[in-house]
């Protein structure tokens, strides 16, 4: 029996002293919780006020800034979020063009892979068989062919004469002689 009473005179108590609170500390707690940017306790805090003071032009003007405070952190999220949203797509973006560059890549490399194998068996096929002559012919000329194709362009006799005689005009002899008098050389050697 005790107990409901406690709870009663409890309750009726808190909210006397709810009562008596004026509306000036519903608005300076709200203020001073809105200066720490602490958006969400300030609300509450002042919406506690305008419950009990509806009428107070502060509570309501306080209540009105921290609407406009609120909205603002939340835009401010929905910005960062979006960012956050639109550099995740560009990295996916890139992730999936480095996959295409790398598997266009592995395919360039089968094509050129499967292009060695086919000219490697091409030639596997055109070598001649030991028994077929008319293709050794053929193979034979065309070794004959390379080496004189290859070979220097020889000179003819007047071709060399020619070399030679232009050669001649630029020889000249090698002459040593000194210029000037040569120094006399009397210097004493001391003998210690």
């Amino acid at each position: 029996m005790r107990s409901p009473i406690l709870i009663s005179l409890s309750l009726l108590l808190a909210l006397s002293g709810a009562w008596a609170q004026p509306a000036d500390e519903f608005f300076h707690g709200g203020a001073q919780l809105y200066l720490s940017n602490n958006i969400p306790a300030a609300k509450e805090a002042v919406t506690n006020g305008l419950k009990l003071h509806p009428d107070d032009v502060k509570l309501k003007k306080l209540y009105e800034l921290l609407n406009q405070q609120q909205q603002q952190q939340q835009n401010q999220q929905d910005q960062k979020n979006q960012e956050q949203n639109q550099k995740d797509d560009q990295q996916q973006d890139q992730q999936k063009k480095d996959e295409q560059k790398q598997q266009q890549a592995k395919n360039d490399q089968q094509k050129q892979d499967e292009q060695k194998k086919q000219q490697e068996q091409d030639k596997k096929d055109q070598k001649p068989k030991p028994g077929d002559k008319s293709k050794d012919k053929p193979d034979e000329k065309k070794e004959t062919v390379e080496p004189q194709q290859v070979a220097a362009h020889a000179m003819t006799p007047e071709e060399a004469k020619q070399l030679l005689d232009a050669q001649k005009g630029d020889e000249q002899v090698l002459q040593f002689v000194p210029q000037g008098e040569p120094k006399k050389r009397t210097k004493q050697l001391k003998d210690w």
